[in-house]
């Protein structure tokens, strides 16, 4: 009997090896992407083009709009990374898990569309990874590397 636990065990720790693996992979893509972006823009160049649109505004508020945009843009892969971790062993990926990070995704993604910033590669990429967090998100109970027993 306890030789037959220890297989089961195993396997129920092993299914969310891989549903964790690629959601987590594509939220790090997610923040690595905005933090590059967010580098490329901090630099002399982009604050001489803040002062051009913005004249009476300082240095501090041009950080400000920077970071805010920064955490504004890896608020939800860091949620959902976080909270997939730490919740997924014991609740797993029920309907209302993929509906409700599935709707916040859609709305990030909305979000960031209606920037428009086609000037920018960063913000081509950043769409691209949002549509493929969405459908790993509203999919992630087809990832399991060992089905579940009923």
């Amino acid at each position: 009997m306890r030789g037959e636990r220890l297989p089961r065990q195993k396997a129920k720790e092993k299914r969310h090896n891989r549903q964790l693996t690629v959601l987590i992979s594509l939220c790090a893509a997610l923040i690595l992407v905005a933090t590059v972006e967010t580098v490329l823009f901090a630099n002399p160049e982009g604050y001489r083009v803040w002062l051009e649109l913005n004249p009476e505004s300082t240095t501090a508020e041009y950080s400000a709009f920077i970071l805010t945009r920064y955490l504004l843009d890896i608020f939800v892969p860091v949620a959902l990374a976080l909270y997939t971790y730490f919740s997924i062993s014991r609740l797993g990926t029920p309907l209302t898990y993929r509906l409700i990070w599935g709707a916040i995704i859609a709305v990030t993604t909305g979000y960031k569309f209606l920037t428009y910033q086609t000037a920018s590669a960063f913000w081509y990429l950043t769409l691209v990874l949002l549509v493929a967090l969405f459908l790993v998100v509203i999919n992630i109970h087809r990832f399991e590397l060992v089905p579940m027993d009923r």
